[in-house]
């Protein structure tokens, strides 16, 4: 029986926050977090992927038959494996607010990230390669920041979205920013520019809560909850898409531009 439950709770404000954090998700690991007084937390996926693993080569092998049995087998094993990666991320949700109590968190916007992310399959394909693409499909990203954003209001957290553009290609050291400083795309980011090398997970989700730590600024300097700078308008109304391609532009530069100047450093601070 589900008992409907109504918490009434205070308006957000940036000063009830005594921590900002940020979070990226990925594979490898599903969950790397930060702070900016430098405690870190990670989530390996390993062990969940295993078991996830299993349920696609169940589901492969029901497929492959086709009886009726198989069917109705396939399907409560759907809601099984439905049911397992919803409660593996609400558990990972509550891990990471409770790591985090009174925090400002910052995720990135992951809006249209199979799209840009997608690998399509190629003949010459490694099985690995394949696998990597199958895990990416199946997990739910928005679901795990949905079940974060949800909960976190009862631990005094508050979670906002902030622009996913180059996290895990920008020294939060010097500032540069290369796909280069990401060799082979592996577990290691190493600056072309100052040589400096971090996890590249933890690197991102440094890069993250300088901008969800630009975010508070913002809002405790204004008074408006906003995740971009403002957007530049068209001078011409009659500009329809093209307008809007240029306005875009031009926003996404000056969101670049403010993220250039951030910097890490163990004296990072909340000062606004």
């Amino acid at each position: 029986m589900l008992v409907p439950l109504s918490i009434e709770l205070p308006d957000p404000d940036p000063m009830t926050h005594k921590q900002v954090v940020g979070v990226d998700v990925g594979m490898r690991y599903f969950a790397v977090a930060s702070s900016t007084s430098n405690q870190a937390f990670f989530k390996s996926g390993k062990a969940t992927l295993r078991k996830a693993e299993r349920y696609a080569k169940a589901r492969k092998s029901l497929q492959q038959k086709g009886t009726r049995s198989a069917v109705r087998r396939l399907v409560a094993l759907s809601g099984r494996e439905r049911r397992f990666i919803a409660d593996t991320n609400s558990s990972l949700a509550s891990e990471i607010l409770k790591t985090y109590p009174h925090a400002f968190i910052g995720v990135e916007e992951l809006t249209g990230v199979h799209e840009r992310t997608e690998r399509r399959s190629r003949p010459n394909s490694s099985e690995k390669q394949r696998k990597a693409n199958r895990r990416r499909a199946r997990w739910s990203y928005a679901e795990l920041l949905g079940f974060l954003a949800y909960k976190a209001p009862l631990h005094g957290s508050f979670v906002v979205k902030v622009d996913a553009h180059y996290t895990s290609q920008t020294c939060t050291r010097c500032g540069h920013c290369s796909k280069g400083n990401r060799p082979n795309s592996g577990l290691m980011f190493v600056c072309e520019s100052c040589g400096y090398h971090l996890h590249s997970d933890l690197m991102g989700a440094r890069n993250v809560g300088l901008r969800a730590l630009l975010v508070r600024q913002d809002w405790a300097s204004t008074g408006c909850l906003s995740c971009t700078p403002g957007r530049p308008q068209s001078a011409d109304p009659q500009a329809g898409s093209a307008g809007r391609d240029v306005s875009d532009a031009e926003a996404k530069a000056a969101r670049l531009s403010r993220y250039a100047e951030l910097r890490w450093s163990p004296d990072t601070s909340l000062a606004l």
